[in-house]
């Protein structure tokens, strides 16, 4: 009776081996490392819970949800090199962004086979995986300077300063600066808590070498000193001297020397009698030529090499100063290659004396007459003339403004740039910039006239001639003429103006044609429509 009993056992036994074999192949199954491409169940990125996702779509569910992942620490900075310093500034303010491909594929990473099986039986699973960061380059640099305006330190220069009857020595200090690119490097991992380490500057020029500069201050300045020239002798107190004494930094050292102007002030009464002022060349017109008066060289005191002299000697009782020959602003070879020679154009506009807006036509023609414009050089009236104020010498006058008369200083200035542009245009230069009035005036030509005011409009015009232009103006009681010298070089200007002005508004056509020689160098065309004059 036992057979039966160990037979049944035994088919029991192996129906319980077959059924543990095909759990424990499940189980094996289930515990398998997952596909490389997808993310296991249970897995979050921060607070994001990409279990079961493809690492493509782990990686566009976590950017979806990107703001949820920035750090919201603080970063604490202190510096060992600056006992005291303490800067708190929170993680954000380092622009980090969340490296996101990277945490999606660390998310898909398999886990280790305890967990697995864990899992795998019912037991509490699950795995988060924190973000990396990427600080960014603006986020770095403004925390950093923010650091660096705290800490950076610049030394202090030793020097000397006068005080009382002699000198004091001001002592140098070392500065400081941060280490920048370590600390660059330390703020990319985001740390909470990071050491500022600092760099020692030292300064260039050292108390030493202060105190050495005073000695010959020092020594300079204990007696006076005479100088002379031409048999004349001008002395400088020990006093002025001091107060003359000026200390300048010259790479490591603080060199020693004298102001130049306080000399000149010392010693100039007495060596005046052997200056001479230099005196530029002028263009002087004679009838339609110009005739050159020739420059004449000067002779002054060159005070910055007398200054050098008695700083080199400071135990000498007398140096001699150094005369110089002095240039004038024009010389007389600079005057004749400008190659004005001759009047090349003119132009006159009339008017009645001599009401206020006359006043502002002389002042305006004061400043202009004289004017050189090189060749290749541009002309603006308004440049030339300044800003008309009453502290400059125009008065209130009547201009037109928008369609009517209106008072404003430096009104009738216009004509000045109606006879100026008339003046360039006969000369045949580049015509750069020029408006008519609104309305027609019956002293000026039809539409070939030009308005001007304080910030426009502009009357400009290029000397594209290879010779210089001297500009003469000519204020009488009768009306203003503008004269322009230069070479003639063959030019030549001819216009013609259509139709003839009418009454009220009309259209108005001009032209131009410019030669050098037989070369045509312009034809242009200009039209202007103006409008009807106010009434009254």
């Amino acid at each position: 009776m036992r057979w039966p009993l160990g037979r049944y056992a035994t088919v029991g036994l192996a129906g319980a081996g077959a059924v543990l074999l095909a759990g424990s192949i499940a189980l094996a199954v289930r515990v398998a490392d997952p596909p490389a491409d997808r993310v296991p169940s249970g897995v979050r990125v921060g607070p994001v819970d990409v279990g079961g996702l493809s690492v493509a779509e782990a990686e566009a569910a976590l950017r979806a949800r990107a703001g949820e992942l920035t750090p919201s620490g603080r970063v604490v900075l202190t510096s060992s090199a600056a006992p005291g310093f303490r800067m708190s500034v929170p993680a954000a303010a380092l622009r980090p962004r969340p490296r996101l491909r990277r945490a999606a594929r660390e998310a898909a990473r398999g886990q280790s086979v305890g967990k697995r099986l864990l899992a795998a039986v019912g037991l509490p699973r699950g795995r988060v995986v924190e973000p990396q960061f990427r600080v960014t380059e603006r986020g770095l640099r403004a925390v950093v300077e923010r650091v660096r305006t705290r800490l950076d330190r610049p030394p202090r220069e030793a020097g000397v300063r006068p005080e009382g009857s002699g000198f004091a020595v001001v002592r140098s200090r070392p500065g400081r600066r941060v280490q920048r690119e370590e600390l660059r490097a330390r703020l990319r991992h985001l740390p909470a808590r990071t050491d500022v380490a600092l760099i020692a500057v030292p300064a260039r020029v050292t108390t030493e070498r202060a105190i050495a500069a005073r000695r010959r201050a020092v020594r300079l300045s204990d007696r006076p000193v005479v100088v002379t020239a031409g048999g004349l002798r001008a002395r400088i107190s020990a006093a002025a001297l001091q107060k003359a004494v000026r200390f300048r930094p010259r790479g490591r050292r603080l060199s020693v020397g004298l102001d130049p102007d306080a000399v000149a002030a010392a010693v100039g009464p007495t060596l005046a009698p052997l200056a001479a002022e230099p005196q530029s060349a002028r263009l002087r017109v004679v009838g339609e030529r110009v005739q050159i008066e020739p420059s004449q060289t000067g002779r002054g005191l060159d005070a910055a090499a007398t200054a050098r002299r008695i700083a080199a000697r400071p135990d000498a009782a007398e140096v001699r100063a150094r005369m110089v020959t002095q240039e004038p602003a024009l010389t007389t070879g600079a005057a004749q290659r400008l190659r004005v020679r001759e009047l090349v154009s003119e132009f006159t506009t009339p008017y009645s004396c001599c009401p206020p807006r006359v006043t502002n036509i002389r002042r305006a023609a004061e400043i202009l007459d004289g004017t050189i414009i090189p060749a290749g050089g541009r002309f603006s009236l308004n440049e030339t003339l300044g800003q008309r104020t009453r502290a400059r010498g125009f008065v209130p006058a009547p201009q037109i403004n928008a369609g009517k008369l209106e008072d404003a200083v430096g009104g009738g200035v216009s004509q000045i740039a109606t006879t100026v542009f008339n003046a360039a245009f006969f000369a045949g230069v580049q015509l750069v910039s020029h408006t008519p009035h609104e309305f027609y005036i019956s002293r000026y030509p039809a539409g070939r006239e030009a308005t001007v005011s304080w910030g426009g409009p502009e009357l400009v015009f290029v000397n594209d001639w290879p010779a210089a232009i001297l500009m003469k103006a000519q204020a009488t009681d009768r009306g203003i003429t503008v004269r322009l010298y230069s070479s003639k070089l063959g030019r030549r200007v001819t216009t013609a103006t259509s139709p003839n002005p009418g009454a009220g508004a009309f259209e108005v056509s001009y032209t131009r044609k410019v030669h050098r020689g037989s070369t045509p160098r312009r034809d242009e065309r200009w039209t202007w429509t103006y409008k009807a004059p106010p009434a009254g």
